[in-house]
């Protein structure tokens, strides 16, 4: 039975490097699941939840398992709802993620959400804008591809970030090993909102680091 563990600040989340023989179990924070009423998850699908979006025709849609998500389309959600569906959408990802990953036994993502990290994040940890766009940012931070890069820790372990062009909440929903390695990474969802137009939604990356001396990188899921 895996718990859905409820933890603030978030950064207890992480233990120091650990020694090969420490057994760092996957943890999800369902604070930042808006409408997951399980407080412990055996099985994804049989998470509960407890949302609702509305229809393009003004039809309420209610949610009471991420199965249903999974199957939701964005054409069926009404426009004005849209940051919400792939807030939903990331969310349930982040859980599906969750319950299959393995115990880690070292974790080189101490203070990942920090002030002093927050700009060495992969350049790509950002909203997808264009593939010339996402080009421009392969194999940078943040710090040395934005222009203007200012954020703020948040009571809840989450960082605000606010660049030339856009606001970004970024927020840890998940650790464990994801990808069979034995080092922890972590699921952070990026909820970002553009300034001076329209245009908001939520984007979910892997973030891992191989050592305490390597840069943060994205994974692939």
């Amino acid at each position: 039975m895996i718990k859905l563990t409820l933890f603030l600040p978030l950064l207890a989340f992480f233990s120091a490097c650990s020694n090969a023989s420490d057994n760092i179990t996957p943890e999800f924070n369902s604070v930042y699941f808006t409408g997951l009423e399980s407080t412990k998850v055996e099985n994804y699908k049989e998470a509960i939840l407890d949302y609702d979006l509305t229809s393009p025709d003004e039809k309420n849609l209610h949610f009471t398992n991420c199965t249903q998500v999974d199957a939701l389309k964005e054409t069926d959600v009404a426009m004005h709802e849209f940051h919400l569906y792939t807030m939903l959408k990331a969310n349930c990802k982040a859980l599906k993620l969750y319950t299959k990953a393995k115990a880690s036994t070292t974790t080189y993502l101490s203070e990942l959400l920090v002030k002093k990290n927050i700009g060495n994040l992969p350049a790509t940890a950002y909203p997808f804008v264009n593939t010339y766009d996402k080009s421009t940012r392969a194999n940078k931070t943040l710090s040395s591809h934005q222009k203007k890069l200012e954020y703020k820790t948040m009571d809840d372990g989450s960082i605000d970030v606010t660049t030339e062009t856009d606001t970004l909440l970024y927020q840890i929903l998940s650790t464990g090993d994801f990808n069979n390695d034995s080092i922890q990474d972590a699921i952070i969802r990026i909820d970002w909102h553009v300034l001076n137009a329209f245009g908001k939604g939520s984007k979910l990356v892997m973030i891992s680091r191989l050592s305490k001396d390597d840069e943060f990188t994205e994974v692939d899921f």
